[in-house]
């Protein structure tokens, strides 16, 4: 084994590790670890790869790293909180700098794993990163099945505080993992991979919309609904093998439906905010008119059926026209990752909600609340890397390329209706934008095998 694979495999490791543990509390030290080691194997793999990161074709990494470069300088000239801006610089920002250069590493090795890796790693190297990307599902079905042991009871409504401390992992990570499962599946209908991941397909896609279910979280069924459809249509539209055992295909899809169907029924039972939630979204949204969402002092709204407005919806939407009002007004930022909303709320309506400490307040979006901080230039130094990545996906055809023209839009989505701009959700968002970009970053190497986009 070579130095260059040895640096490789370690990478894998760590990545995969991380990918399994981020979100799970009291793992702080153990991620820290996984950084750092990855963090020091990637700089090995990008030192021997420098000549991709040379070419022309490397821009969208440039434009990407620069944001550091733009974190710095808002940092220097535009900050509103200089304390608590240094404070995440010397913490969150070199953590997401670590991410960022484990996760372009990791893209570079993907891109051509066989020249990258050693080959008994090569072979299981999706094996790995699947397991990693589905730890959340995993640990939370874990601790589930053992607490059905433990009492003897099998519905635990609202466990996800038992795990992970709230939803949003859940939601996140869960929508990472769908687009492998649903790739899996297709390319099984095609015949490119074994029948087995028939099997390992829908017992992942089960414990997922499981875990939203016991998770009671309307993003995370909108997510599963929006994958599921654009697997259908994958399906329905196809060409090639599919054609040929279409019956056996349409048993799996009718018993999937039948099964999905079920779940996100009971789901819609126990949410009423889903019937009323155009009427809900049409109230919320006159911010000027209702004050309620500045304090929660004032009662809350009502819809034009006279139902009182769903406090979820209601905060959603309100928060939101507050916060591109505000992203209006200051589009440099304000400069910190955590509740730049409620800095620049409270400064503007003087009645809005005192500070809880540091925590002020943040919109129910995270591309939103990342504009809020870094401003418009900060948010396209993102945007831009992850575009060019989908488009450059789009030309390949093998396995974590087609992952990526499946997860980008998920990404998208997902950052938009979740609060994850805080923490490791922007660790992971930095990764995955990286891995991404040395993913696509040459278009060399093509390998078959996946080819469902």
């Amino acid at each position: 084994m070579t130095e260059k694979k040895f640096y490789a495999a370690v990478l894998l490791f760590a990545a995969a590790g991380l990918l399994a543990i981020w979100p799970l509390p009291n793992t702080i030290g153990v991620r820290h670890l996984l950084l750092l080691i990855g963090f020091l194997a990637s700089l090995m793999i990008l030192t021997k790869n420098a000549w991709q990161l040379k070419h022309l074709f490397a821009w969208p990494v440039y434009i990407f790293f620069s944001f550091f470069i733009w974190l710095v300088f808002h940092f220097l000239f535009l900050s509103g909180n200089h304390e608590e801006q240094w404070y995440e610089l010397t913490g969150d920002w070199l953590r997401n700098f670590l991410a960022a250069s484990i996760g372009l590493a990791l893209g570079l090795v993907l891109s051509d794993p066989a020249h990258h890796l050693p080959s008994r790693v090569q072979r299981v190297q999706q094996t790995i990163l699947i397991w990693g990307l589905g730890g959340t599902i995993t640990i939370f079905c874990i601790r589930y099945a053992y607490e059905v042991i433990q009492t003897g009871q099998w519905i635990h409504a609202n466990f996800f505080m038992t795990p992970y401390l709230g939803k949003t992992p859940l939601v996140i990570f869960g929508s990472l993992f769908l687009p492998v499962m649903f790739i899996k599946i297709l390319s099984a209908l095609r015949r490119s991979e074994h029948p087995i991941w028939y099997l390992y397909g829908v017992l992942g896609l089960l414990a997922t919309v499981l875990t939203y279910y016991f998770a009671n979280t309307k993003n995370g069924f909108a997510m599963f609904v929006l994958l599921f459809g654009y697997f259908l249509f994958h399906v329905l539209t196809s060409n090639t093998h599919i054609k040929t055992h279409r019956t056996g295909i349409y048993i799996l899809l009718l018993a999937c439906l039948l099964i999905f169907g079920y779940v996100v029924k009971k789901h819609l039972d126990n949410n009423p905010a889903w019937p009323n939630l155009l009427a809900d979204y049409k109230i919320s949204s006159q911010i000027e008119k209702h004050s309620n969402w500045k304090n929660q002092i004032s009662p809350v709204p009502s819809n034009e059926y006279g139902i009182p407005v769903n406090g979820s919806t209601y905060e959603r939407v309100a928060w939101g026209y507050a916060g591109l009002k505000l992203l209006q007004e200051n589009p440099w930022g304000y400069g910190l990752i955590n509740h730049s909303f409620g800095a620049l709320a409270i400064q503007k309506w003087t009645d809005f909600r005192k500070p809880n400490g540091k925590n002020r307040g943040a919109t129910h979006s995270g591309w939103l609340d990342f504009a809020l901080g870094f401003g418009i230039p900060g948010l396209l130094l993102l945007w831009i890397p992850l575009l060019v990545s989908y488009w450059r996906a789009r030309q390949r055809t093998d396995f974590w390329s087609v992952y990526a023209v499946w997860t980008i839009p998920v990404i998208a989505i997902s950052y938009l209706t979740t609060e994850v701009c805080s923490d490791h959700f922007i660790e992971l968002l930095f990764f995955m934008t990286a891995m991404f970009s040395g993913l696509t970053l040459s278009s060399g190497h093509e390998a078959s095998g996946a080819n469902v986009d």
